[in-house]
């Protein structure tokens, strides 16, 4: 996955894919190391589709992204982390990408759904980012009904909100594809901007194991 690995962190507890309290008790690391020493010509550090540009403001949220930013929220397994719900998949790098060297590809355990998220024990304000930017690929019948969300509140009072990524362009037709999700959609649904306790979290359907999807070029801009 990115390079250097954050420590990414299993989560064995029970959880669910749709909107609700989340449980991260029982974690476990699981990650790798980077051993390509940035010498090989794939390695290259690619732009992405829109190349950062002095002066914009964009928010990297720790993981899914390498390249030019304004801010960011670096993952540090305390008050940042990482979780793969209840190990229904996981994620391994992988040199296809549309940013920096490498994506990442969410890999299908065989369960009948599967999730995963980054998520902040204190709540954080983000009035100031109005779209929130993922790049995906797929044609594995596992990810046709793609979910991208966003959660408000901490612990028990946590709420998630979701919303189906091919409302905003994504077609699981073994291309890339790239979202952008107004902000201002998740505070139709009930979001509260100013108390986010998770920027961003992945659903879908189950399906056989070993089918994948290759993720990269998460951030969110300011217009």
């Amino acid at each position: 996955m990115k390079k250097p690995v954050w420590g990414l962190l299993l989560l064995l507890a029970a959880c669910r894919p749709d909107p609700g309290p989340a449980d991260y008790t029982d974690q476990g690391p699981v990650g790798g190391t980077d051993t390509d020493g940035g010498t090989n010509p794939a390695s290259e550090l690619l732009p992405g589709p829109f190349p950062y540009e002095a002066g914009q403001r964009r928010l990297m949220v720790g993981i899914f992204y390498e390249t030019g930013r304004s801010e960011d929220v670096v993952l540090d397994n305390v008050e940042t982390n990482f979780y793969l719900y209840d190990n229904t998949v996981y994620v391994e790098s992988d040199p296809e990408r549309v940013e920096g060297k490498s994506a990442d590809r969410i890999v299908q355990n065989g369960k009948p759904w599967m999730g995963f998220g980054v998520h902040w024990s204190t709540v954080r304000n983000l009035d100031a980012w109005k779209t929130l930017h993922v790049s995906m690929k797929s044609a594995d019948p596992a990810f046709v009904n793609v979910k991208v969300g966003m959660s408000s509140g901490v612990k028990a009072e946590e709420k998630g909100f979701q919303l189906a990524a091919s409302k905003y362009g994504w077609v699981n037709d073994g291309q890339w594809h790239h979202l952008a999700i107004p902000v201002a959609d998740y505070i139709a649904a009930g979001l509260k901007l100013n108390a986010v306790s998770s920027p961003f979290t992945f659903a879908a359907e189950g399906g056989a194991a070993g089918q994948s999807l290759l993720l990269d070029n998460l951030y969110f801009t300011a217009n």
